[in-house]
């Protein structure tokens, strides 16, 4: 599964060219309408969102103070793309906060690779995590959904925060008794068991942990019935 981006850009040729670029790295979503894009908001955790700066009805700046104040935003980083590369865009750009700038005329290989680097940061520095409806305080030990505390134990505290990490890549068997126990001693039928009661308690949640019985596990999105 893919990282989920975001793109918002009133021009539809821009969006059709920029999702064919990041297509193959990303599960990328379009909007046109910056107030389209808010709507959509509230119900999805993305991993970065990329923004223009010249938008008819909400101007890029404009748009990302309303993301930051947002209450569903997660941190995730958030870079403004245009074709204006003066020197006041990308002031502006980088005093409000955002992460890079990318002009839209930007070598693909290199804009995929700068769009990796931030959201690989964004995922090993966050000391509060928050994926669609679940809030996990790592500084506490903490997890939530909508805003009440799991009784997780700590083993699957730290695999959730794990597969939290990792999202949308699986976590081999080797990977989480190394990263979640610590040692070579681990069955099959113990990690499956935690991995089995943590979902329990994530009933709740819109994503779920697939056990993958030859690989590992794996963070999903749980499919609508």
């Amino acid at each position: 599964m893919k990282a989920e981006v975001a793109y918002i850009d009133d021009n539809k040729l821009n969006l059709e060219c920029i999702k064919t670029i990041l297509n193959e790295d990303f599960e990328v979503q379009t909007f046109q309408k910056p107030e389209s894009f808010l709507k959509k908001f509230d119900s999805n955790s993305y991993t970065s969102i990329l923004v223009d700066i010249h938008m008819p009805t909400l101007n890029g700046f404009s748009l990302y103070e309303k993301i930051i104040e947002h209450p569903h935003y997660n941190g995730c980083p958030i870079l403004f793309i245009s074709s204006d590369d003066s020197d006041s865009a990308r002031i502006q750009s980088f005093v409000l906060g955002a992460v890079d700038f990318l002009n839209r005329s930007i070598n693909p290989e290199e804009m995929i690779a700068r769009i990796k680097s931030k959201i690989l940061f964004f995922q090993k520095h966050r000391s509060i995590i928050e994926f669609s409806n679940l809030k996990v305080n790592l500084t506490l030990l903490k997890a939530y959904i909508n805003n009440k505390e799991l009784p997780l134990t700590f083993i699957e505290f730290k695999i959730l925060c794990l597969v939290l990490r990792n999202y949308p890549d699986y976590i081999s068997k080797n990977q989480m008794i190394d990263q979640v126990w610590r040692t070579d001693h681990v069955l099959d039928a113990t990690i499956y068991t935690h991995v089995s009661n943590l979902n329990s308690k994530l009933d709740e949640w819109d994503y779920e942990i697939n056990g993958l019985k030859t690989k590992g596990v794996q963070l999903m999105k749980k499919i609508s019935s």
